[in-house]
């Protein structure tokens, strides 16, 4: 079974910006990927910065040039099309994997014969296992459902395109879809689809990276405006998977599904803050996610179009 690994940059910036934390991570990743085979996507990196970058990881790169203009999911498509393995990771440039990350997530597809395999995501800090129970509701360890990774689910119904790794013939049939306006929502909608085809999710939570937190707070707000928008835009999607009659009423109800939706992880997530601390902090972080994420669900069509967003 041969192993390919896509690491976009859209999430690093664009040209020479993204030099620093790629090279971190590919030099974090090197002793996994010795047998891999390795994609990067990126903007505009000069020859000679992608010649200092192969040296830190050890081997050769396949390098997939895009435009600017080009989204998160075209880094994704287009890292897929430059690979030539039997299984394709998909890793994000401002994620940093575990030590043994790659071996775990790919496991199952050798072993089990899995089609898709979605990892485990968390931050760091002593805010991370609220923030992950925010922003990444796997229950793997850090969102405080499961005591131990033993108790962690065997599949799940949706993924995040940060730690992912298919099938080659899966992601094939089903690549990420193009939907506008949509943020970052586009793999939920995928995981909608793969179950509609029954194609199960295996869960590896031993798979595990650690996200990124937002540099400043422009980047914060706006990513939350843009979370908060993808709400909206999804409910469309779940519901028709869940609840298709549902669908035409769930329409006319504008953004206030989206909002409900908002509300009820408010109170799971002040609970936890409650329950588990650091209460002042935590209560803080859930107060200001849940009023910027409303306020892109309410005004969703403006936050796509000021924002840039397609």
């Amino acid at each position: 079974m041969t192993v390919s690994v896509v690491i976009e940059t859209f999430n690093l910036g664009h040209g020479t910006r993204v030099l620093e934390p790629l090279a971190k991570l590919l030099a974090m990743l090197s002793p996994q990927v010795v047998a891999a085979e390795v994609v990067v996507t990126h903007t505009g990196l000069p020859a000679t910065a992608r010649a200092a970058l192969e040296a830190t990881l050890g081997h050769a790169i396949g390098w997939v040039e895009l435009s600017r203009d080009a989204g998160y999911y075209t880094h994704k498509n287009r890292g897929f099309a430059a690979t030539t393995g039997d299984v394709i990771a998909f890793l994000d440039g401002d994620c940093a994997p575990t030590p043994h990350w790659l071996d775990a997530l790919i496991a199952p597809i050798g072993e089990e014969g899995a089609r898709v395999v979605a990892g485990a995501t968390s931050y760091r800090g002593p805010l991370a296992p609220l923030a992950n129970q925010l922003d990444f509701p796997y229950f793997d360890g850090a969102g405080g459902r499961q005591r131990s990774i033993e108790d962690a689910p065997h599949s799940v119904r949706n993924f995040f395109a940060n730690n992912v790794a298919f099938a080659r013939a899966t992601f094939a049939v089903h690549p990420y879809p193009t939907i506008t306006p949509m943020f970052h929502g586009q793999c939920q909608v995928l995981g909608l689809q793969l179950l509609a085809h029954g194609i199960a999710i295996r869960f590896a939570p031993q798979a595990r990276v650690i996200h990124a937190w937002p540099e400043g707070v422009t980047e914060w707000v706006t990513t939350r405006l843009l979370r908060g928008a993808d709400t909206v835009a999804l409910v469309p999607y779940v519901v028709a998977t869940y609840a298709p009659r549902a669908t035409p009423a769930v329409a006319r109800l504008g953004p206030l599904p989206a909002l409900a939706v908002l509300g009820a992880r408010a109170v799971t997530g002040a609970w936890a803050a409650l329950r588990r601390g650091p209460t002042v902090r935590g209560l803080g972080l859930v107060a200001c996610v849940t009023i910027v994420d409303a306020l892109g669900a309410a005004a969703a069509p403006s936050v796509y179009r000021r924002l840039g967003v397609a």
